[in-house]
């Protein structure tokens, strides 16, 4: 498992990506700041209403590597759009290679996660299955949450 961490933390480094070992838990945390829209974050305005916060948690463990995402709390979703929203996330699955829209049914939260064999892991693979889940969380935000009138 040290060497899978190990990994994980060079790459992180190759991508020049800040984050925090939490040792406890046993994952690396990141923190991003995005536009709940489809236009590019500005750093300068983090405090401004249409942006959002959010943590990606890598896990790495002898066998995967777990890239992981809180995106909205399914008791916020209003029970008579609930369905509909559950479709539209189906939906992005099929649509979108790259999106796993998934529920962590203990915390009850919406979420996305990738998920990587350590075998083999390279540095390609990792990138590319790493930024999925960014790239989900906004298109949660621009286009599903938007659709359903979530805030």
């Amino acid at each position: 498992m040290v060497e899978v961490k190990a990994q994980v933390a060079e790459y992180l480094d190759l991508l020049k990506m800040k984050y925090a070992w939490k040792e406890k838990e046993g994952y690396f945390e990141l923190v991003f700041s995005e536009r709940k829209d489809d236009r590019p974050a500005s750093a300068a305005r983090l405090d401004e209403e249409g942006y959002f916060r959010y943590v990606i948690r890598i896990k790495p463990t002898a066998k995967w590597v777990q890239v992981s995402s809180d995106i909205y709390p399914v008791k916020s979703v209003p029970p008579e759009k609930k369905t509909d929203l559950l479709q539209d996330l189906l939906a992005c699955n099929r649509k979108y290679a790259e999106v796993c829209f998934d529920f962590d049914e203990e915390r009850g939260m919406l979420g996305t996660s990738q998920e990587m064999m350590t075998q083999g892991l390279n540095f390609d693979e990792f990138r590319e299955e790493f930024f999925a889940v960014p790239w989900a969380v906004k298109k949660f935000w621009a286009e599903v949450a938007k659709k359903h009138d979530l805030k």
